[in-house]
């Protein structure tokens, strides 16, 4: 493992299996709570020659003296100035739940930039921006009642964290997060011009598989849903299916974008 600061003052990328001679970046984005690690496993077949990194939002693993950020808004242009020595060749994002809202978003706000686009979006647990929560508000509930939404919301998978203190030592981290999710606000813009891959579970609590196939309109170009099982988290259990997947797609896109 190698921890690489695309900014040398906080860090926010960070890769597990660094490969300079890479010529596409998979940049993934955690889900709220979460940290880097969670994607420390993660790598794609070597035939498609990808560099597989992980976004470190402030307050969690080696970020966690530093204070989260609450409100989306804030988050965009201090990500932006953290990763943007990660966009110089071709890159696509993946996210789950919050880590999904955060990749279409940091695109959105690519664009109004000027800057360069994913060659891919890959959306996993969390609804198109546009519906409406189907949940109430989490952050402000109190210890108990918290603890045991976030245990619903990890559902059937068997791997889901359910160590009743260590949820309460994240939950600081996990309440600011899903602060910063019930905060956000949906801005109509035009579609983006990406091919977008989506994942949802069909036992999912928090988020309808309905909802999650509403992301298509958000894009002109191509758009793939995926189904599975394993609750909220199921990124936990599918890992190698979901691989294989992004793979595929990946592989796809690019050749698109060659040659189109």
């Amino acid at each position: 493992m190698r921890l690489v600061p695309t900014d040398t003052t906080t860090g926010w990328g960070r890769t597990f299996a660094p490969d300079p001679y890479a010529r596409l970046r998979l940049i993934c984005f955690p889900y709220a709570g979460a940290g880097a690690s969670i994607y420390r496993d993660w790598q794609l077949r070597p035939q498609l020659s990808t560099e597989v990194w992980s976004v470190q939002l402030p307050g969690r693993e080696n970020r966690r003296q530093e204070p989260p950020v609450r409100r989306l808004d804030e988050l965009l242009p201090q990500l932006h100035a953290g990763i943007a020595g990660l966009l110089d060749r071709p890159f696509a994002f993946f996210g789950h739940s919050m880590g999904a809202l955060i990749a279409f978003e940091l695109t959105r706000f690519l664009r109004r930039l000027g800057g360069p686009q994913p060659v891919h979006l890959f959306l996993s647990g969390h609804r198109s921006p546009e519906r409406p929560p189907t949940r109430g508000v989490v952050s402000s509930l109190p210890d108990d009642a918290f603890l045991a939404r976030l245990s619903e919301m990890a559902g059937s998978s068997p791997s889901a964290l359910r160590d009743q203190e260590l949820l309460l030592l994240l939950a600081p981290i996990t309440r600011a997060d899903f602060e910063l999710c019930e905060q956000y606000a949906f801005r109509p813009e035009p579609s983006l011009d990406i091919d977008i891959s989506c994942f949802g579970a069909v036992d999912d609590s928090e988020v309808e598989l309905a909802d999650v196939a509403c992301w298509e309109a958000h894009t002109t170009r191509r758009f793939r849903l995926r189904s599975c099982a394993g609750g909220h988290l199921f990124l936990r259990d599918q890992r190698t299916e979901m691989l294989d997947q992004i793979t595929g797609d990946l592989a796809i896109s690019s050749a698109s974008r060659a040659f189109g």
